[in-house]
């Protein structure tokens, strides 16, 4: 199961007025160079949030290239119990996952995403709230 299957459309919110988001970074300051490369082809280019996998506006792009970012991380790979919904430049997390450690990784992804501005993981139930990763032998 990919990522994308987590993505929960229905409750994905566009921001009004969103064409007019100037072109600025997200939460840890990083450009996805080649992105923005293509993104600059469109005019005009979607704001960071909206661009899709291939530079394009895409109402649901922030999310999309988020559950991409999160297929390439093999340790999260086996996680089918968190949902991804956006809101406008911010990313929602709810469902459960395993441990502490496993939602600070989810949310560190999240947040090098270009055009996360803020990672809600208010929704998001701790399984084992210790921290401690569990052990699959």
């Amino acid at each position: 199961m990919t990522w994308e299957n987590h993505i929960d459309f229905d409750h994905c919110t566009v921001a009004s007025g969103s064409a007019a988001t100037p072109m600025t970074p997200g939460l840890t300051n990083t450009y996805d160079d080649e992105l923005r490369e293509k993104a600059s082809e469109h005019m005009p280019p979607p704001p960071p949030e909206y661009m899709g996998l291939e530079g394009e506006y895409d109402d649901f792009g922030l999310v999309r290239r988020l559950a991409e970012a999160l297929d390439r991380e093999s340790d999260l790979t086996a996680i089918d119990t968190l949902t991804l919904i956006q809101h406008g430049s911010t990313i929602q997390l709810t469902g459960q996952v395993s441990d502490r450690i496993t939602l600070e990784r989810i949310v560190d992804v999240a947040s090098r995403v270009d055009g996360t501005r803020e990672v809600d993981s208010n929704h998001v139930a701790i399984a084992d709230p210790s921290g401690e990763p569990s052990s699959t032998s």
